[in-house]
């Protein structure tokens, strides 16, 4: 049955195209504790639950600040109630604190994490950093700083274990008690050494599109369906598993929720991970009814119900012709069900996949089926078959078929609606049984077969319905759009060494190209021109290179500079003790410097990148940001880190690809931007010390 919006609140001014529900740019500055019962630009209610006050409005952005009991229906905003409506979108731009937030404990003792904060990385006299505390503009927020350190211990009591952080989208309340089994929505996973994982709600299930999601600031958007939703997501360009803004990846459908009176919100859990903290920055919210999404397909390049009464091949104006390539395949009044022996219905849009999906409905012996898709003919394709007996992804070749990967324990059930689903791109195969991913394969080339379909073997025991094919990626629509993240890339070389020159320390040498000499600009630790075309971090595994070192040029650009440098962690592979902690700094005295460097160990499973701040002489450690990289950096193979710098936002690079983002107005909201007046290569303490990193070249670019 079709549905129309109902707003059970002032909705205010509507744009031109008369669907704009909620327009909120978090223009208002508000402390915290004050948002929750203000309005937003077009005059709606912000609703939710703010239940520790910690939810602010600064610079333009949403502020969630770390809960001391984390927990569901804690935090969060909310928009609402509304009614059901094909096309009703909820929108959101944000950046999360961190997307391996967990709630568990650690072992560390309460007096060790004091004695670590009285510290510091830079071994600053404890006295200075307590004056420094005390005057400065940390002071705000100590009691909750200690409540949060002290509870995130085994020294007070036991935490849930809290593993999903951020949830968002469509739920049947303004503070869902569990997002996990509520509405349709995303759900963020900490992913440990893989940093994020993003789920979204499929029926009851939460649905793995990929592991790997970065510390960025992501679009997410959740369109509503006469049953369920779709998903979709974006990020800037090159982020791992997401669309390039301004275009969004169709992520996944859910067809089976049917709650008709929702609110659309975004709601935190968790923040930080093993005493670590930041803020969480929601920089817009949008619900609108989109024209382009309120048919029954959507963005769908290929849709058809597969009934009777759709017959002509161009179901919606969308789809290419079908044809049979194999067997027989019928339609009935409610779907297509396939003849004796193997049969293969096709239609080819043109250009490849990226989601496909379509509703299996069993009757009391479930046959065999699956979703055919890169089909080049009717012996040549990939298949994921499902059937009563198991489950299977299948290459078949030549007409011979190649089971890669097989599941007995995962089967169609009798006289049951089962939705299958395909998640194809990005450098990932995911295949879906009702929101569980039953099988994934990595890095998969594109073959130019575009042409999907459905696939049965034998008579009987199971139809397929509602199938659709989505694009890898389609243009987020203007009624939804947001302003692009920030990115500004330097394109003049100011400086470039490949430190040439005989052994001996690097102060005191000129750069290949640029003016001024390096000079050791902190530390007591050393990193030495190797003679053969390379610089290292003077380290051993029996002796370290001690705590922090900053190596730097004089630099004219005070608003902006663009940094990298290619390094080699030492060793060659884990179980060596091997450590690297190296990576680039932006300096501007030395009260107030930022440290972007490498975390490499073999006590834990994975690396990273972590900043940590200097500003106003203060250091706080455990307001550290980083962004885990699983693999990405190992022992012995060089990369490249590249960070542009406007002296308030900064996008970290690793091999080109985007891995974390932000302002440092997230950390500390009243902090001017800092004024960038050195620049040069980091070497920190990080749980442990450098054992010997190798660098091949440094460019500072404007």
């Amino acid at each position: 049955m079709s549905m129309t919006v109902s707003v059970a609140i002032d909705v205010g001014p509507r744009d031109d195209s008369g669907g704009l529900l909620v327009a909120d740019a978090f223009s208002d500055d508000r402390a915290a504790g004050t948002v929750i019962g203000t309005h937003t630009t077009n005059g709606v209610i912000r609703g939710g639950c703010d239940s520790e006050r910690q939810i602010a409005i600064d610079h333009g952005t949403l502020r969630f600040q770390p809960l001391v009991k984390p927990g569901w229906a804690r935090q969060g905003i909310a928009y609402g109630p509304f009614r059901r409506a094909s096309g009703l979108v909820m929108a959101v731009s944000v950046t999360n604190g961190h997307n391996t937030s967990q709630g568990t404990t650690i072992g560390e003792h309460i007096l060790r994490r004091i004695h670590r904060w009285a510290l510091g990385a830079n071994a600053d006299p404890w006295p200075n950093r307590l004056v420094s505390w005390a005057c400065g503009p940390r002071k705000k927020g100590t009691f909750r700083r200690f409540l949060w350190w002290a509870r995130s211990t085994r020294t007070t009591y036991k935490l849930p274990d809290f593993n999903e952080n951020l949830a968002l989208g469509w739920f049947t309340s303004d503070a869902p008690r569990d997002p996990l089994s509520d509405g349709c929505g995303f759900i963020v996973h900490a992913a440990k050494g893989e940093n994020g994982e993003l789920w979204t709600r499929v029926g009851t299930r939460c649905l793995s599109a990929f592991r790997g999601l970065k510390n960025l600031q992501i679009y997410y958007f959740v369109a509503l369906r006469e049953r369920g939703a779709i998903y979709y997501a974006a990020a800037m360009e090159g982020a791992h598993g997401l669309a390039a803004f301004p275009m969004m990846r169709p992520i996944a459908i859910d067809p089976f929720n049917d709650d008709e009176t929702l609110y659309a919100g975004v709601h935190q859990c968790v923040l930080g991970q093993i005493g670590f903290r930041v803020d969480t920055r929601i920089h817009g919210i949008r619900v609108h009814k989109v024209p382009d999404l309120t048919s029954r397909f959507g963005t769908a390049h290929v849709g058809d119900p597969m009934t009777r009464d759709a017959v002509a091949s161009d179901i919606a104006g969308r789809s290419g012709s079908w044809r049979v390539l194999r067997g027989n395949v019928d339609r009935t009044d409610t779907g297509a069900v396939g003849g004796d022996g193997v049969a293969l219905a096709t239609s080819d849009p043109g250009v490849p996949s990226g989601l496909i999906h379509a509703i299996a409905a069993t009757g009391d012996t479930p046959g065999a089926c699956g979703l055919a898709w890169r089909v080049r003919d009717g012996d040549n394709f990939w298949l994921f078959k499902v059937s009563g007996e198991g489950s299977a992804l299948i290459r078949v070749e030549q007409g011979a078929e190649v089971i890669l990967v097989s599941d007995a324990r995962r089967s169609l059930a009798p006289d049951t609606l089962h939705s299958l689903q395909i998640l194809d791109g990005y450098g990932q195969i995911g295949c879906y049984l009702d929101g569980d991913r039953l099988f994934g394969i990595d890095d998969q080339p594109l073959e130019e077969a575009t042409a999907t379909g459905i696939w049965f073997d034998g008579a009987g025991g199971v139809e397929m319905r509602d199938f659709e094919t989505h694009p890898r990626e389609v243009p987020i629509p203007p009624f939804v759009l947001f302003e692009a993240p920030w990115l500004r890339l330097g394109h003049h070389a100011e400086i470039v060494d490949d430190f040439a020159g005989p052994f001996g320390d690097l102060a005191g040498r000129a750069p290949r190209i640029g003016g001024g000499t390096w000079g050791k600009t902190f530390g007591v630790g050393l990193i030495d021109v190797t003679g053969n075309g390379a610089a290292r971090v003077r380290g051993t595994v029996e002796k370290p290179h001690p705590n922090r070192t900053l190596y730097t040029l004089p630099w004219d650009q005070v608003g902006f500079a663009d940094l990298e440098v290619t390094i080699t962690p030492p060793g060659d592979e884990r179980g060596q003790a091997h450590c690297c902690r190296t990576g680039l700094v932006f300096w501007q005295d030395r009260d107030n410097y930022l440290t972007f460097t490498v975390y490499l160990d073999d006590d834990y499973h994975g690396s990273s990148i972590a900043l940590f701040t200097k500003r106003h002489g203060f250091e706080e450690l455990y307001d550290a940001v980083w962004t885990m990289l699983w693999t990405k950096i190992d022992w012995g193979k060089p990369f490249r880190l590249r960070i542009p710098f406007d002296g308030e936002r900064f996008v970290v690079f690793v091999d080109d690809e985007p891995v974390m983002q932000r302002a440092l107005t997230d950390l500390y909201p009243d902090d001017p931007p800092l004024r960038i007046l050195r620049v040069g290569l980091a070497v920190n303490w990080e749980w442990g010390n450098d054992t010997g990193s190798s660098l091949q070249s440094f460019i500072a670019r404007r």
